[in-house]
């Protein structure tokens, strides 16, 4: 009980404030509800006061049914005041809706959606350059986005507007469709011609709304590294975390992947000759403890442990050591060609010019 006797005087407070101000309405609203968390507070007189403020106006232009009270006389006795609270709300209740309708939205709202709709350029729109970077696009999108987003902007045809500020995203986020638009000059979206096969759908700005939700845009723009497990409550949505990344993020984790997968083999062979294993007899590579270095007929260098075990087991010039050392040959050999794909690829794409192990298995194909 505290707590409302707490919050009736804040509201008696603000009540007061506002008729001060001459706000009749919102005066009525928050005495009322003082009154109704607070039984005992003394607000008979003012809510009297302010309902017959309240009624003197509508009466003052009733078409001659009598004239307006006068407001610097005595209140009304106490058998009128039912009447008077009966209409008064009424009245109230109709200029709290006209106060809140006109204060949903500013005019700076209303300009930056204007200025939105009117303009057919994606980069117009986002107000951004063509040279500009990804990163350019996603600071625009963010800043633009909140501005006209229609749970925070009220203004008449801020949704629209919010749509095209997310169509312009959805296209110069991703490089395949910035691309595309910088080429042709062509506003329609990345699914066009999936919608064009089920028909012409409503647009606006010389866009379309098939297969598009500027919802889904901003809260996997917003919410999209979220751990799965978690639910973020925002401007009245409920978005669910975990969700993937743009396009422009998944064709870069591809390219990786597609790398990853070409340099798999040499970082298997590399793993096999360098990580510890059932003992092998050599190393291509001189390492702890493979410090003793040999050479085979074609000029390949290869380490071993200890020498005079190496010796004993494979004698020089015999079977044994003329066998291995042939072995020892292809594995270089191999290395070698893996190596000059992985550089062949990489010269293909332009990353690189040189190949040095392109170069040094020609050379050594040449010795043989």
């Amino acid at each position: 009980m505290d707590g409302n006797k707490d919050d009736a005087l804040k509201c008696l407070k603000i009540g007061k404030e506002a008729l001060e101000s001459g706000d009749r309405a919102r005066a009525l609203k928050f005495v009322a509800k003082a009154r109704r968390l607070d039984p005992n507070l003394p607000v008979d007189d003012l809510l009297s006061k302010i309902e017959g403020q309240s009624e003197s106006q509508p009466e003052s232009t009733n078409g001659g049914e009598g004239p307006a009270p006068d407001r610097s006389g005595p209140a009304q006795p106490d058998q009128q005041r039912p009447s008077v609270r009966h209409r008064g709300p009424s009245a109230g209740s109709s200029s709290s809706s006209s106060s809140s309708s006109a204060a949903a939205y500013t005019e700076e709202q209303i300009a930056i959606v204007r200025q939105i709709k009117k303009k057919k350029d994606l980069y117009e729109i986002l107000g951004v350059e063509r040279s500009c970077t990804v990163e350019d696009v996603r600071k625009a999108y963010r800043k633009l986005s909140l501005k006209v987003h229609p749970d925070k902007n009220k203004a008449p045809g801020a949704e629209e507007a919010f749509k095209a500020v997310s169509k312009a995203f959805q296209c110069l986020s991703d490089e395949g469709s910035r691309k595309k638009y910088d080429v042709t000059g062509s506003d329609e979206p990345v699914h066009m011609a999936r919608a064009a096969r089920r028909g012409p759908a409503q647009g606006f700005n010389g866009f379309y709304e098939a297969e598009f939700d500027a919802d889904e845009i901003f809260r996997n723009f917003f919410f999209g590294g979220m751990h799965p497990a978690t639910t973020t409550q925002y401007r009245g949505f409920s978005f669910g975390a975990g969700m993937g990344q743009r396009q422009a993020d998944n064709a870069s984790s591809g390219f990786n992947l597609r790398m990853l997968i070409q340099l798999l083999p040499v970082i298997l062979i590399l793993l096999l000759n360098f990580l510890p294993s059932s003992d092998p007899i050599y190393s291509l590579s001189r390492s702890y403890p493979y410090e003793y270095k040999y050479t085979t007929q074609r000029g390949v260098n290869y380490y071993v442990k200890s020498t005079s075990k190496f010796d004993q087991d494979y004698p020089p010039d015999s079977y044994e050591r003329a066998r291995l050392e042939v072995k020892i040959d292809r594995d270089y050999i191999s290395i070698l060609a893996q190596n000059c794909r992985v550089e062949m690829q990489r010269r293909q794409w332009g990353f690189i010019k040189e190949m040095p192990h392109c170069d040094m298995l020609q050379k050594f194909e040449g010795v043989a």
